[in-house]
């Protein structure tokens, strides 16, 4: 980690080094700071070979005095059974990139502008969109997509209910967990291009009303959501419940009836389509929804310096 002071002044004599030099951002910091700030930069050298990364010589100095022995440590000790298996021979080879960095999960966010993130153990419903210039910590669970429909389907009552009853827990908050979570949830299978211009327009409204309110009274994502949990009337409690109506219609559910249960319905005709064979709608934009950017604002976590 590059504390960011140390990375100001990296940047300012080496503007080259922006390349790999990233802010990095976890999972408190999100919810707790003002705007998110991240505190510190991580040194990312995911997309470069060891020739490749030994031409930013400062960076590469750094992680070669301060990561390698380290890491040599470890490998040796692992090597002569002092230490249990956990791929530190394996990490020796790629020594100069991050240890677990979800290489794939880059990837992805290396394709947008932005990504949706939210704290992997959390007691809040708190989704945020995330620059791509930000690198996540592996405290935030991350969903790579850019769109303010996907945003709205993932912070939207259904997501957070399934979240609750699916997930692990944690000292008593919830963990978001991948396979029971994630790849258990169903999306809206028929929805209109009305419909998903509504939940995309509500979830954009909730954005911005959670931003002029922190901007004008100083507060953190925190802030924001630990009155929502207070009685009396509050401008993000209706903005969320204007894009959990707009989810409903999306979704084709009753109000009134049992959310989860109408969830678990969903998720068992799906499964029985897939098993046919038969089409199904994926997480995201559906692929027949035209003019996809146009539900892609720009709002988003950038650092500040």
């Amino acid at each position: 980690m590059v504390p960011n002071s140390e990375a100001k002044v990296l940047l300012e004599k080496h503007p080259e080094y922006a390349k790999v030099l990233k802010p990095f951002l976890i999972g408190d910091e999100m919810i707790s700071n003002l705007k998110s700030q991240p505190k510190r930069f991580v040194i990312d050298f995911t997309n470069q070979n060891l020739i490749e990364a030994s031409q930013y010589k400062l960076l590469f100095q750094k992680l070669e005095q301060n990561v390698l022995p380290d890491i040599q440590k470890k490998a040796d000790d692992e090597r002569a059974g002092i230490t249990k298996p956990n791929g530190r021979e394996a990490q020796l080879r790629m020594w100069w990139k991050m240890w677990r960095r979800r290489e794939d999960m880059l990837k992805e966010t290396y394709k947008r502008t932005r990504y949706i993130s939210c704290a992997r153990v959390t007691k809040r419903p708190i989704f945020q969109f995330i620059s791509s210039e930000i690198r996540p910590n592996d405290a935030l669970m991350v969903f790579a997509f850019d769109d303010d429909y996907s945003f709205g389907i993932i912070n939207s009552k259904y997501h957070w209910e399934w979240f609750r009853e699916k997930c692990s827990t944690l000292k008593g908050d919830w963990r978001y967990t991948t396979d029971s979570v994630w790849d258990t949830f169903p999306w809206p299978q028929s929805p209109s291009a009305i419909q998903i211009e509504e939940v995309a327009k509500a979830s954009k409204a909730l954005r911005d009303g959670r931003n002029q309110i922190m901007a004008e009274n100083k507060m953190s994502l925190r802030d924001i959501y630990r009155l929502m949990e207070k009685p009396g009337k509050n401008p993000v409690r209706d903005l969320q419940n204007a894009l959990d109506r707009a989810v409903t219609e999306a979704y084709g559910f009753d109000e009134r009836a049992d959310l989860l249960e109408q969830l678990l319905n969903l998720n068992h005709q799906i499964a029985c389509r897939e098993q046919k064979g038969e089409p199904v709608i994926a997480p995201g934009l559906p692929d027949w929804f035209k003019n996809k950017e146009k539900l892609i604002s720009d709002d988003c976590v950038r650092f500040e310096g």
